[in-house]
């Protein structure tokens, strides 16, 4: 590759980075903390993982939408995707929060149903480096899109704790 090539690779890359939107950073901030303290790499194989914002924009990877993670329990080989939230605690005027839209629930549940089983991760606070709480539960047990506190209590979880594998899959 030509010196000039790199030059506007670099430059391209920068610009993609700038112009990301806040919420997508913080969102991929997020993905990274779930996937260093909940589901570890001692405890986790990745299976997969989806794109991020720079490799969707402008040429969108149809696989981007499958759940964020896949990944193999070492324990017990069972393979299951993750799906991950960041929420600044915003609740809508029916004091819920939003964690998905109706086509993102339908997905959701299509995988689960026919391919592997598909967890929620939701992490809350002002840094998606450091929540402040995380919730984690399974699809198949949530059936709207805005989630009240009644719900998300139930499956409140450990901030920088690992999921247990015995745990996981008593959820499911």
């Amino acid at each position: 590759m030509s010196f000039l090539k790199k030059i506007t690779k670099g430059i391209t890359a920068f610009k993609n980075e700038v112009n990301k939107p806040n919420s997508f950073i913080k969102g991929e901030a997020f993905e990274e903390y779930v996937r260093k303290y909940i589901f570890p790499k001692s405890d986790y194989d990745l299976v997969h993982r989806t794109h991020d914002y720079n490799a969707n924009n402008g040429d969108y990877i149809e696989s981007s939408l499958k759940p964020d993670f896949k990944f193999r329990d070492k324990k017990n080989g069972k393979e299951f995707y993750v799906e991950v939230k960041w929420r600044m605690g915003i609740y809508n005027r029916e004091n819920k929060i939003e964690w998905c839209n109706p086509k993102q629930l339908k997905r959701y549940k299509a995988i689960d149903k026919n391919e592997s089983a598909v967890f929620i991760v939701l992490g809350f606070g002002d840094k998606a480096t450091k929540p402040k709480e995380i919730v984690l539960f399974p699809v198949s047990g949530c059936h709207y899109t805005g989630l009240y506190d009644s719900f998300l209590d139930r499956y409140l979880f450990y901030v920088n704790k690992p999921v247990f594998s015995g745990y996981l899959w008593k959820l499911k």
